[in-house]
Order: structure tokens, then sequence, then C-alpha cells
């Protein structure tokens, strides 16, 4: 599966990638994680709630920040397992200076999906949910920079 899109948020570029590229600070803002274990700076361990029709638990992601080029955009590529499923993941986003000190995120996502979590992409509902998370997640961010700059 292949997402992409783009976002503004109200913040110097700057600011955006030091967030983005803070495991501890973004892993706050993903939809449905009730766990992170922070190895280092390139490497952290999600557990999140995943529930696709009935088939609902969790699952546990390992992620690495990779190819950091500051402050313009980085890789993220992740394993997860659980459900009886496997789920590899590469993101990427870029960032671009935006009017006044807004900044625009370009971000793309490419998931490969195995096991039994597999069976529900043919109908689109895999998409649907990935959408959601990500428009989840693009809110969360938003929030994080904005109490970040306030503090």
């Amino acid at each position: 599966m292949h997402l992409d899109g783009h976002f503004t948020v109200a913040a110097p570029q700057v600011d955006v990638y030091a967030f983005l590229t803070d495991p501890a600070k973004v892993s706050r803002h993903m939809p449905d994680v009730t766990g992170v274990v922070i190895d280092d700076a390139d490497h952290f361990t999600v557990t999140a709630r995943v529930g696709v029709a009935h088939i609902k638990g969790t699952m546990v992601v390992k992620l690495e920040i990779r190819d950091r080029r500051p402050p313009v955009g980085t890789t993220v590529v992740g394993k997860g397992t659980g459900l009886a499923s496997v789920v590899d993941m590469t993101t990427s986003f870029v960032l671009e200076p935006g009017t006044g000190s807004e900044t625009v995120v370009q971000w793309t996502a490419d998931v490969t999906i195995s096991g039994k979590l597999a069976a529900f992409g043919p109908q689109g509902l895999l998409d649907r949910i990935a959408r959601k998370n990500v428009d989840a997640f693009v809110d969360g961010i938003r929030t994080g920079l904005m109490a970040q700059r306030r503090a």
C-alpha cells in the first residue's frame, strides 16, 4: 500500500525537523500507541493497539530513523509483528519553507502487510484505516508543536 500527502505546520522548519526526528516527542502523537521504548536517538519500539474488523490486539513495531538530512528530511523504516501478521513500512518526509513561519511537510509511506491483516487489503479497509491514522497523527504533530512553542 502506498500513501502520500502533505500538510502545513505553523512552526519553523528546524523545529518541525527536530520534533519529527525525536522518538520521545513524535511517538506521543502516534495513534493508539500504548508504550514506547527508546534505545537511542535513531532506534525505538512502539506498542500499539490494532483493530481491523474482528481482529483486535497488539502490534509491536521496531522503528529506525535513517538518512537524516537536517533540517530537510529523513526516512523512518519499521517492522511490526502481532496479530499473526507482519507489517513492513518505509516512511519519508521532506520539509519545505511555507509562508511566514510555516513549514510544509511532504510525506510518503510504503507499507507491506502479510498474515491475517493482509486479508483486509483488497476491500480497501486497511487503506481507510491507514488514512484515518495519518490524519490523527498529523493533528497530533500540530498539537505537539504548538504546545512546544508555548513552553
